[in-house]
This record gives C-alpha cells, sequence and structure tokens, in this order.
C-alpha cells in the first residue's frame, strides 16, 4: 500500500514562473481604487492588490494578474 500526502499549496512566486497555468482574476472595483485577486481555477487565493483607477492602473492590474498564468 502507497501512503501520499496532501498536496500543499503553491506560493505565488512558484505560479509567476510558470505562465501555463489557467487562472481566474476577480476585481472589487471602488472610486479611486480597484482591488484584485487572482485565484487558481479550484479557488486557492494566489494573490490580491489595490491598485489606481487609472488608465495606468488598469495596465498594471493586467500585466500583475497575467503573470500569473492565462487571465479568465
Amino acid at each position: 500500500m502507497t501512503v501520499t500526502s496532501m498536496p500543499q499549496a503553491t506560493p505565488a512566486a512558484q505560479w509567476a514562473s510558470q505562465p501555463t497555468e489557467d487562472v481566474i482574476l476577480g476585481v472589487d472595483t471602488h472610486k479611486d481604487v480597484h482591488v484584485a485577486a487572482v485565484i487558481t481555477v479550484l479557488g486557492a487565493l494566489l494573490a490580491h492588490q489595490e491598485l489606481s483607477t487609472t488608465a495606468t492602473g488598469y495596465r498594471q492590474l493586467l500585466a500583475w494578474a497575467r503573470s500569473f498564468g492565462i487571465l479568465h
């Protein structure tokens, strides 16, 4: 009989180096800032960040989220 351990959560830094993983971006919108979270397709939180609601902030949000994998 083979005993295996439960899989461990993968740190966000490791996900960033494997951009072929599917990830999901969620954004809580506000007037001055957006709070974004990136999760795995299984619902594990990879990271969250607060970004401004400017054009630059939107570009930063997408670049940041895409650094974790294939964005959905």
